[in-house]
């Protein structure tokens, strides 16, 4: 499929939660022929899809003949019963005023519901994973507006040949920012590892009947994602909101080179996001109470990330990064200089 080609159908919308839930290994079985693609889609005339009890197998309203895979379950995960961390905030004190617009004129959810709703969303989030952005409700408070590219971005998703794909999208907040600025949503696609928080995504906004993007569970690191793969060559704007840090040096490298494989292969196409960075980069991953690992890049050791990344793939890269403090970023619990930074990287 060229750019020009027309975009490819919706892969999905997770329009319930599945009862039994699929491993990521169950998305292609590496026992079994490899199934038929087209356009790098699974072909459901040609192959047959994997047997899964019932409940995991649903269509969808406008997107008939495509099969809702349920989302990627980790083997692990923290116990989440744990709410004595300092990230865990028991009360919500105010809600930053662009995502309460955002919740009362879009959502339609009257003003002295929406802490209620908030909280209770945020419940069922830190029962999928502990994630501080989770604990201290900084879901709430959206990133993609902070960039200075916003309004250019909103302008160029007015396009119907624009598409964009916010990775590691959690509740695809800023999704739904950019809708309600007048982006078109059916250009819009939004992936992360943990499918509940995309369904929980629809639960804080209500808006499953109305919202015309597209979400699917994707695991970056998994080379065999067809799902992502679909992708390739077709985005014009990756966006990555608090995604990059969980990553260390090296693994960082390998998925920014993949993220690169979903732009369109031309200058202008555009990563850009935010991640928790630093006035000194690390140099070694900091393991974290909540799982997994922490590297927060300044903004030297940012760029050598995308200079790699250009030595691996043949191409070429412009960074725009600043350090920032913003709400959640240097915290008394957090590491001395931690930062958000943000960023925008073009390919020339």
């Amino acid at each position: 499929m060229t750019s020009t080609d027309t975009m490819p159908p919706p892969l999905h919308h997770l329009e319930s939660q599945p009862d039994n839930l699929m491993a990521s290994s169950d998305v292609v079985d590496s026992s079994e022929s490899p199934p038929t693609l087209l356009n790098g889609f699974l072909d459901q005339e040609k192959t047959p899809l994997p047997s899964h009890p019932a409940s995991n197998v649903e269509t969808t309203n406008g997107t008939e003949g495509h099969v809702v895979i349920p989302p990627l379950q980790p083997e692990s995960r923290p116990v989440k019963d744990n709410k004595a961390v300092p990230w865990y905030h028991k009360s919500l004190v105010e809600i930053d005023p662009i995502t309460r617009g955002l919740l009362e004129n879009y959502s339609k959810i009257p003003s002295d519901q929406v802490k209620q709703h908030v909280f209770a969303i945020r419940e069922k989030a830190w029962d999928v994973y502990p994630y501080p952005c989770i604990g201290q409700f900084l879901f709430l408070n959206l990133t993609i507006n902070l960039s200075p590219y916003y309004p250019t971005l909103v302008s160029r998703l007015r396009d119907s040949n624009q598409t964009l794909l916010d990775l590691g999208c959690c509740f695809a907040q800023d999704v739904r920012k950019l809708v309600s600025d007048g982006a078109r949503s059916e250009n819009i696609y939004g992936a992360d590892l943990y499918g509940e928080f995309m369904e929980l995504g629809y639960e804080l906004f209500r808006d499953r009947k109305t919202l015309k993007s597209t979400f699917f569970p994707t695991d970056i690191l998994n080379d065999r994602d067809l799902l992502l793969k679909g992708l390739d060559g077709e985005m014009d704007v990756v966006y990555l909101g608090l995604f990059l840090h969980h990553f260390d040096f090296e693994t960082c490298v390998r998925v920014c080179a993949r993220i690169s494989r979903l732009l369109k292969p031309k200058p202008g196409s555009l990563v850009m996001g935010v991640q928790v960075g630093s006035l000194v980069g690390d140099t070694k991953p900091i393991p974290i109470p909540s799982g997994g690992i922490l590297w927060r890049h300044d903004i030297a050791g940012f760029e050598q990330v995308w200079e790699e990344v250009g030595a691996l793939t043949g191409t070429k890269w412009k960074v725009e990064a600043r350090l920032e403090k913003g709400k959640g970023f240097g915290e008394k619990w957090q590491i001395e200089g931690t930062r958000r930074l943000g960023f925008e990287v073009w390919r020339l």
